[in-house]
């Protein structure tokens, strides 16, 4: 009877790998067998001692198949998923953690041998899977046992005896040389992705667009002791390495053991000579043992952790920002420590929740930042900067601790990022340019080359991307909230003001010019059965003064809506910076998104209007309402401007001739521009008529 065994069982007699055996069976040189079950490849044994007597010494191995030195994210995540499963169908009784740790060991233990010992996760013919497996383990307690950076609990490689081998011989098939981004943290990402419950563990990982942007931000200031208090994995050291950033030594804290232990074999992967780990377990970077390291650090590179509260008491007594509360959001806390940390002169890149530059729970942490450090830039990033992980709205502050009590009058840089480069799924987003190359989409470059810009004593026009602003004058001059945000400093805001100072016209408040209708209904309750005009936001053109009704059926809309006439406006309160502001004008009224005001202008007692509709419509889209109104939307994820706030918006207010005048002018400048987009229009339809002519006329040629 015919003994068969299996494709990884072949492998191992013949001392060769399994990609060779699959080439073998596709060359004829050993054809396999397949299992009636599964249809996997199987061997007759007695084949394998036939070719293992013809088989040449120099086949004796099979040569290591590099992969490209430039591995991609995504083939990484492959390797890592695949390396993840081996150990995960060998070891049933294991946890993910546990599989995580060996994982990690097996990782470190194939970077370590592509410099010293290459051929180490190649299997001989000779050895049977438990001295192969036996090897490996001995070589990685060769490399840790005397490390004291490595905890006792990881210098054990505990794998199952199948899963070493396994894994042994997919990593033998790959080269790890020139790879250009934390393997580690990727390894990392891929366990704990949709394993963890966010409320218990609110870990999640600084995308690598935003580490190399923030080290590439501070890259002039990045010098001597440069520290991350809240370290993960170590991506933001690692890329200082990789970015051949000069330093003196590089510290990692970590109230986490394992990842301590991780960031200490990634700093030692990517070369670290001058390098410490600290596993502080007492509160960990905001605990007593890191006031041992107080004043030590030139910089500080760190996105700290932001979703849970630190309650113990006796700590939170030892900090400005916690004295007297029961509890305070870590992120804040970290921000004092890392003050601590520094020394004077020393800067500071910080990842923070946007909430705290403009919550009005969090006045006290503006002031402490404004009182304690020299601002150098802010820098807000999308809401999808961190998804899948974690959706949260963040900004990067980069700030400098004074040498000196008294901080000087500055500028202080701010820029928003639409962009970073990364989709929501954690994918690159590229785009790619005429000549085929891909890049980066992303908005990250531009705000660097302004910052640059601005630091070389150079200037550049204010936009939606950046600006600059002295933020101590502009609070002064407006206190309220105290806030470091984006949108409050905008200089759009600045411009609004002096206009409105500088008028000739009455100023008029929105609340004295309009009156608000607010008659709701919800359609599937009151309307039940008919079909409605029905005005969503989507249905309102940003910036264009134009929105559509739509025949919708009441019975499909189950909130309330609000009711309008002829001649009202739409305000959508809601992301109010895409001015979705439109004057109602058809003949029949209907119904809009709860999300809008609903405005109408006042009339005397003689019927008479003191501002025309349109005009009204016009000015309530423009810069110079939304630099009134910018600075006090409010909100993450789904920003919102108040009734209150929207009906103090004040309105110049001319003479009734001249408002005629300007409605007669205005018409017509948009009559022009409708004319000039038709016969745009007409003039891509005639270039699309002439190329269809084209192709026509030269088949006609050919026929």
């Amino acid at each position: 009877m015919t003994t068969y065994v299996t494709l990884q069982e072949a492998a191992s007699y013949l001392g060769v790998s399994k990609a060779t055996l699959r080439n073998w069976d596709k060359a004829g040189k050993l054809k396999a067998a397949r299992d009636p079950i599964n249809q996997y490849r199987v061997y007759a044994l007695s084949d394998l001692q036939e070719i293992q007597a013809r088989l040449p010494l120099q086949e004796e191995k099979s040569p290591t198949i590099q992969e490209p030195k430039n591995l991609t994210p995504r083939e990484i995540r492959s390797l890592i998923n695949r390396l993840h499963n081996i150990l995960r169908d060998n070891d049933s009784h294991s946890n993910i953690i546990e599989r995580f740790d060996e994982l990690t060991k097996i990782l470190f233990l194939k970077i370590q041998a592509e410099e010293t010992n290459p051929d180490l996760f190649y299997m001989s013919r000779e050895e049977s899977p438990s001295d192969f497996a036996d090897r490996l383990r001995a070589a990685y307690l060769r490399i840790v046992q005397d490390d004291a950076r490595v905890p006792s609990q990881f210098k054990e490689l505990r794998a199952a005896t199948t899963a070493v081998c396994e894994c042994a011989s997919a990593l033998d098939q790959v080269s790890f040389r020139g790879v250009s981004f934390d393997v580690k943290g990727l390894a990392y990402e891929e366990v704990i992705k949709n394993t963890f419950d966010k409320s218990d563990n609110q870990q999640f990982f600084t995308p690598p667009q935003i580490v190399k942007f923030m080290v590439e931000m501070l890259r002039p200031e990045l010098h001597g002791a440069i520290c991350d208090p809240a370290a993960g994995t170590g991506g933001f050291l690692v890329e200082i390495l990789k970015g051949k950033v000069p330093h003196k030594s590089l510290t990692a804290f970590e109230i986490d053991e394992r990842l301590a232990w991780v960031a200490g074999i990634n700093l030692a992967t990517h070369g670290a000579n001058h390098f410490s780990t600290h596993w502080l377990q007492d509160g960990g970077t905001l605990g007593r043992e890191a006031r041992d390291f107080f004043g030590k650090y030139d910089a500080i590179i760190t996105n700290p952790p932001f979703g849970s509260d630190l309650t113990d008491p006796a700590l939170l007594s030892s900090f400005q920002l916690g004295a007297d509360r029961s509890s305070r959001r870590r992120g804040i806390l970290f921000l004092e420590q890392c003050h601590q940390l520094l020394k004077k002169g020393g800067i500071l890149a910080f990842i923070i929740d946007e909430g705290v530059l403009n919550g009005n729970s969090a006045e006290d942490v503006r002031r402490f930042i404004t009182e304690n450090f020299e601002i150098q830039a802010i820098v807000s990033l999308p809401e999808t900067a961190f998804m899948p992980y974690a959706s949260v709205n963040a900004s990067i502050l980069f700030l400098r601790k004074p040498r000196t009590k008294t901080i000087p009058p500055h500028e202080t840089f701010f820029g928003k990022a639409e962009k970073i480069g990364r989709k929501s799924n954690g994918d690159d987003d590229l785009v790619y340019e005429s000549d085929g190359k891909a890049r980066l989409n992303s908005d990250l470059p531009e705000i660097l080359d302004l910052f640059r810009r601005q630091n070389v004593g150079g200037s550049f026009d204010a936009s939606e991307l950046a600006y600059t602003a002295e933020i101590r004058k502009n609070l002064c001059e407006d206190p309220r909230g105290w806030r470091l945000d984006f949108r409050f400093h905008h200089p759009t805001r600045k411009e609004s003001q002096r206009l409105l100072d500088s008028s000739e016209r009455t100023l008029v408040s929105l609340a004295d010019l309009c009156d608000e209708r607010n008659e709701t209904v919800v359609p599937s309750k009151e309307l039940e059965g008919q079909v409605i005009l029905y005005t969503g936001l989507a249905n309102i053109e940003a910036e264009a003064g134009i929105a559509h009704q739509v025949p919708t059926p009441a019975n499909s809309l189950k909130s309330a809506v609000k009711r309008f006439e002829p001649g009202d406006i739409l305000f959508a309160k809601m992301r109010p910076g895409l001015r979705k502001v439109a004057l109602m004008d058809g003949e029949e009224g209907g119904y809009a998104s709860p999300e809008c005001v609903v405005l109408t202008v006042k009339t005397d007692t003689t019927g008479r209007r003191s501002i025309d509709p349109l005009l009204l419509s016009v000015l309530l889209r423009s810069d110079l309402v939304h630099g009134q109104i910018m600075h006090l939307i409010a909100g993450i994820g789904r920003p919102r401007l108040s009734t209150k706030d929207l009906r103090r918006v004040r309105i110049p207010v001319p003479p009734e001739e001249l408002q005629q005048t300007w409605r007669t002018r205005y018409l017509a400048e948009i009559e022009a521009s409708v004319r000039l987009r038709d016969k745009a229009e007409a003039l891509l339809r005639d270039a699309a008529e002439m190329e269809r002519n084209a192709v026509h006329n030269l088949a006609q040629e050919f026929v």
